[in-house]
This record gives C-alpha cells, structure tokens and sequence, in this order.
C-alpha cells in the first residue's frame, strides 16, 4: 500500500511520535522512509540590523540551526531505525515549512506524510494555524497526523 513515507521532524515530542509511527508503517510495508528537518528563514527585525551585519547574523543562524537540525536527525535516524528495516533516508532544507514538505514529499514521490499534531511553537500553531493542518490543506497526497 504505501511504498514512500514523509516524515516531518523538529524535535518536538510530537515529531518524534510521527517517527515511530512513520517507521512503523514502513517496516509493515518495507516502505522507504524520508526523515525531513525544515528550517524557517530569518527575519531580522529592523532594530537589529543597526547593529548587526545581517550577512554574520545569518551565518552565525545558520550555522547554529545547521548543527541542531543534525542532531535533531540523528534522534530520529536512531529512532526509525530501531522500529524498522526499511531504507531510510534525511533531508534538511531551508524555508516555509508547510509547502516545503509538501515539496520535499511531491518530489520524494511520497504516498504518505507523517508529522504531529503540534511541532515547536505551538503559540503560532493555535494563533494562524498548524503546520500540520497547513500541509493537510496543500497536499493531494494522504496526511497522517499523530497526536
């Protein structure tokens, strides 16, 4: 039934549920697997930019986030591997998060895209909405949320 899985990984606990359940249906379908970080862009308030050259602001962000976003795949590489066998493969990107899922997914060639209820910041989820329900409402493809 499924052959391709899309997993959305921040870290959050619930992003760690979507991993096992992400791993578990591919090892019940020996399905590959897609473990997905997707980091947002900076915005840099205006008042900061007096003071800082946004160019060292930017690669002192990214060099952070690069490094916890490969901890944050390493935590889930272990944790899908341990539940199943399957060819699991990561991909950390840069962007809006919903459509760059939903790209990733599209161009994984996905049949399905797990991820939780609630990542990270669940203040903006409640306020405009979940990334979650953001990805349901873009995608044609199926949308496994885990709570």
């Amino acid at each position: 039934m499924y052959q391709k899985i899309c997993v959305a990984v921040d870290g959050s606990n619930t992003s760690i549920l979507a991993v096992e359940k992400a791993a578990q249906i591919a090892q019940a379908f020996n399905a590959k697997l897609l473990l997905l970080h997707v980091i947002r862009p900076m915005k840099i308030p205006p008042e900061l930019e007096r003071f800082l050259k946004a160019d060292d602001l930017k690669t002192i962000r990214a060099n952070a986030l690069g490094d916890v976003g490969r901890e944050i795949m390493q935590k889930a590489q272990q944790k899908a591997e341990s539940l199943c066998h399957s060819d699991i493969s990561q991909k950390i990107i840069e962007g809006d998060p919903a459509p760059m899922i939903v790209k990733s997914a599209e161009q994984f060639n996905a049949d399905l895209i797990v991820m939780g209820t609630r990542g990270l910041n669940k203040v903006e989820g409640a306020l405009i909405g979940s990334i979650s329900r953001k990805v349901a409402n873009q995608t044609a493809l199926s949308v496994l949320i885990v709570k």
